[in-house]
């Protein structure tokens, strides 16, 4: 239905329109609970499986046309955008780049870049290059620009090639904006699963504000890839005023 060579506005019109008749409103006011800084009304209601069968759809004619006319009015518009976006298989860093560039100023909550990062699997593609890449967005003073650099970090960079890096950058940012705090302390405690003698050093030694420290390692705590012990440790570590 959706996989089409040319897109026109009137397309991009039937396929919101095809979005508002397959509205779920009990979902859509579960999940304006989840997301609270979208507007309610901008939720249409619609599951992420019928999202991500749309996008697949839209991926297999004209992607990138597609984008150019794609809208944010909605939450799922600028969701299917994040997720064909993923899809695109690029051309060159500079493609990749240029695409990741044109959506990260779409994202305007939590889900919408924790999705995006997610999908998009062509960091592998560019792994040293884009690493290099995300001090842009790090140095930004957009908090979804920032937010994204570390939840990227968080799904592609907590290996030992970059853990070192992923770690100082982590220090280098202290801000007292949730959804920053939030993906840094995210970021953590995944790292202290995936890397954790490098992480405990961290945790030791680093300069992050007491609210970003307390929430890694209250994460730490509630993860089921932290041991008893290490949990027990890491409890001590929590700073008190």
């Amino acid at each position: 239905m959706f996989t089409l060579d040319n897109w026109s506005a009137d397309d991009y019109d039937n396929l919101t329109e095809y979005l508002k008749s397959n509205a779920d409103l009990k979902y859509r006011d579960f999940h304006s609970s989840l997301v609270p800084d979208t507007e309610s009304n901008s939720i249409i209601g619609i599951r992420m499986p019928i999202m991500r069968k749309i996008a697949k759809e839209i991926s297999k004619g004209n992607a990138r046309e597609f984008l150019d006319i794609s809208q944010t009015e909605y939450y799922e518009q600028r969701i299917i955008s994040a997720l064909v976006t993923g899809l695109i298989r690029t051309e060159s860093f500079d493609d990749f780049v240029s695409l990741v560039n044109a959506f990260v100023p779409k994202i305007n909550n939590w889900a919408v870049c924790d999705g995006f990062c997610a999908g998009l699997k062509e960091v592998n593609k560019y792994k040293k290059e884009f690493f290099d890449f995300l001090s842009n967005y790090l140095e930004s003073k957009n908090e979804w620009y920032i937010r994204f650099a570390f939840v990227i970090m968080l799904n592609y960079y907590l290996e030992s090639e970059f853990i070192d890096d992923v770690l100082a950058r982590c220090d280098s940012v202290n801000s007292d904006k949730y959804y920053i705090l939030m993906a840094q302390a995210w970021m953590l405690a995944t790292a202290y699963a995936k890397q954790k003698e490098k992480t405990h050093k961290y945790f030791l030694n680093n300069n992050l504000n007491d609210a970003t420290f307390n929430k890694a390692i209250q994460k730490c705590i509630e993860s089921r890839r932290v041991t008893d012990d290490d949990k027990k440790f890491l409890r001590t570590l929590k700073r008190h005023k």
